[in-house]
C-alpha cells in the first residue's frame, strides 16, 4: 500500500513491531479495531532476541492463527545444572505430555519467522497501517486523542498521524516510556551476558539437542540453549567491569566455544554483549498512552518469561481496548490492565532475578540441597492482581483450555471471547436476563468444556465457570444462581449501562 493510500487516522496506534506490538495489533484487528503499527525496521530482525514459549503463550500463537507453526518449534525437555567440570548437581525436566492449556509446556522458536508470520498475517487485515521503517519522534495528547509525529529514516520524510490511543511496545529503552516519565523500579538482578548465536554445518555430538544446561563456571556462567535446528545459542555471564568490546572479538568468541564446537564447523550470527535488567514500571498508563511488553517489565532469561509476560499484556489489554473503543466499556476499564498485570509480573521478574543472583553463587560453589534423580518442573503461574474481579481461590489464575464435543482445542471454537463452560445442566437453567447478558458481553457458550475443565471445576467445589478473553478464570460457581449473580457483576463492571443486547 503506498504511503498516500495509508489513513492518517486510527483507533489504536502500537509503537514497536515486535512479537509483543504485533500480537496487540493482531487481536485489536481482529476486532474491528483501526491500528496503525510504526516500527523502524522494515524488515524483522534476523536474529533472535527471544527464544521461548510456554503452554499458555502457545494458546496466544493459536489466538492469532500461528498455531500451525507449531512443528517448527523445538519441544525442550529439561534442564541441567554443572559444575565448572560438567559433573552435573540439579536437572530439571519438563512435563513429556500436553498441559491443560492444550500444548506441551516448553517449546524453543525462531523468533525472526515468528514475527514474520505476524507482520504478514496483520498486512492482510483491513483497517489495518502498517509504519515500518518508520520512527516516532513526537507524541502529544490531549481530551480526544494523540498526535503523533513519524519520521521515516531511509527518507527523512515526516508526517502526522492521530490515534485515539498509543501502546508503547517499543522495549526497554521505549520512546513512549520515556514520554510519558513513567517511574521505573529496580528489583536488583542486573547483570551482562556475551551472547553468541551459531548455527552450525553439523549438531555437534558434544551438545544435547532438546536439552538446556547452565554449566557453573567460576569464571564466566554460561548458559547453552538449543533453539530450533540448527541454530544454537551461549549466554556467558561477564564479570562487573568486564570490557565489552574486547569481549565482543571474534578471537575471544572462538575461544569460548572451542570446549564444545571447532572453528570452522559452524556460522556465527550474532555477538552481543547484553545487560539484564530486572525493572517494573509504575505508571503503565497516562491518559492515552500505555505500555507493554519490555517497556513495562524487564527480567534476566533464567525463566524464559520476558516475552511470554509481553504476550500476557496484549491478551489482557487488547480485549479491553476494544471494549472501550468501540463504545461499549467505559474508559476507567483501562486502569484495570496495570493493576491486574504487574501484580502477575512482578513474581516472574522477582524469581528471574533470584535465579540469576544463584547463578553467580553456584560458580562460587555454593549448592542447593542434594536432589534424587531429575526434578519435574512445576509450572509457576501467579494469580492476575485485583481489576475486573478479585484473584482469589481459582479466580484471577489461568484457566484451562476447553475442549468441543470433536476433540478439537477450544479456543478455536470460541475465539476471543468471554467464555461461559460447565455442566451442561448449570449453563441450561439460566434465565432470560442471565442470557441476555452473555449476549451482551458477546460471551461464547461451551457446555461441558471436557475432561479437564471438569477436573479443574470438581478440585475447586465449582460446576461452572466464566473465563475471560485473556484466559484467566473471573468467577467459578455452584450452581444457576450463582452464575447469573457473577454474570451481572462482570456485566456491570465492564460495561457502560446503554450497551444494548
Amino acid at each position: 500500500m503506498p504511503a498516500t493510500a495509508r489513513p492518517d487516522a486510527c483507533d489504536v496506534l502500537v509503537v514497536g513491531a515486535g512479537p509483543i506490538g504485533l500480537a496487540l495489533a493482531g487481536l485489536l484487528s481482529a476486532e474491528g479495531v483501526t491500528v496503525a503499527v510504526v516500527d523502524p525496521n522494515r524488515v524483522v530482525c534476523h536474529h533472535p532476541r527471544a527464544t521461548h514459549l510456554d503452554d499458555e503463550t502457545m494458546r496466544t500463537a493459536q489466538t492469532l492463527g500461528a498455531a500451525d507453526l507449531e512443528p517448527h518449534f523445538l519441544r525442550q525437555s529439561g534442564w541441567v545444572l554443572t559444575d565448572g567440570d560438567d559433573r552435573p548437581f540439579l536437572e530439571l525436566a519438563m512435563p513429556d505430555q500436553v498441559s491443560d492449556q492444550g500444548w506441551f509446556t516448553d517449546y524453543q522458536f525462531h523468533q525472526p519467522d515468528f514475527e514474520s508470520r505476524l507482520r504478514g498475517t496483520l498486512a492482510a487485515q483491513p483497517g489495518t497501517a502498517l509504519w515500518f521503517g518508520w520512527e516516532v519522534i513526537s507524541l502529544e495528547q490531549d481530551d480526544d486523542g494523540v498526535r503523533v509525529s513519524i519520521r521515516e529514516r531511509r527518507t527523512g520524510d515526516a508526517r502526522d498521524l492521530r490515534a485515539g490511543y498509543v501502546v508503547g511496545a517499543d522495549g526497554a529503552g521505549s520512546f513512549v516510556r520515556r514520554a510519558m516519565r513513567a517511574e521505573v523500579e529496580d528489583l536488583q538482578g542486573t547483570q551482562t551476558s556475551l551472547i553468541i548465536d551459531v548455527h552450525p554445518f553439523r549438531h555437534p555430538d558434544t551438545l544435547p539437542r532438546t536439552t538446556g544446561f547452565v554449566r557453573c563456571d567460576a569464571a564466566e556462567p554460561v548458559t547453552y540453549v538449543p533453539i530450533f535446528p540448527p541454530l544454537l545459542r551461549f549466554e556467558f555471564m561477564l564479570p562487573a567491569g568486564t570490557d565489552v568490546a574486547e569481549a565482543e572479538r571474534p578471537d575471544r568468541v572462538y575461544a569460548l566455544l572451542a570446549r564444545w564446537l571447532e572453528p570452522g564447523s559452524y556460522r556465527i550470527t550474532r555477538t552481543d554483549a547484553y545487560q539484564w535488567h530486572a525493572h517494573l514500571v509504575h505508571g503503565w498508563r497516562r491518559g492515552r498512552l500505555l505500555l507493554a511488553g519490555d517497556a513495562a517489565h524487564e527480567m534476566p532469561p533464567m525463566l524464559g518469561q520476558g516475552m511470554c509476560s509481553g504476550l500476557r499484556d496484549a491478551m489482557n489489554l487488547a480485549w479491553k481496548l476494544a471494549l472501550v473503543v468501540r463504545g461499549r466499556a467505559p474508559d476507567d476499564l483501562l486502569d484495570t490492565y496495570e493493576s491486574e498485570r504487574a501484580a502477575h509480573v512482578r513474581p516472574y521478574i522477582v524469581e528471574s532475578a533470584r535465579q540469576s543472583n544463584l547463578i553467580e553463587a553456584f560458580a562460587q560453589g555454593v549448592r542447593p540441597p542434594a536432589m534424587d534423580g531429575p526434578q519435574v518442573v512445576e509450572r509457576f503461574r501467579p494469580p492476575i492482581g485485583a481489576g475486573v474481579g478479585e484473584p482469589v481461590g481459582a479466580a484471577g489464575k489461568l484457566a484451562p483450555q476447553p475442549v468441543t464435543g470433536d476433540g478439537r482445542r477450544g479456543d478455536d471454537h470460541t475465539g476471543y471471547r468471554f467464555v461461559v463452560t460447565g455442566a451442561p445442566d448449570v449453563i441450561a437453567a439460566a434465565g432470560d436476563e442471565t442470557r441476555a447478558q452473555w449476549t451482551r458481553l458477546e460471551a461464547a457458550l461451551l457446555p461441558g468444556g471436557g475432561a479437564d475443565i471438569t477436573a479443574w471445576l470438581a478440585a475447586n467445589g465449582a460446576r461452572a465457570a466464566i473465563i475471560r478473553p485473556d484466559r484467566y478464570a473471573y468467577a467459578l460457581v455452584a450452581d444457576a444462581a450463582e452464575l447469573a449473580e457473577a454474570t451481572a457483576r462482570l456485566t456491570g463492571q465492564v460495561l457502560l449501562s446503554a450497551v444494548p443486547a
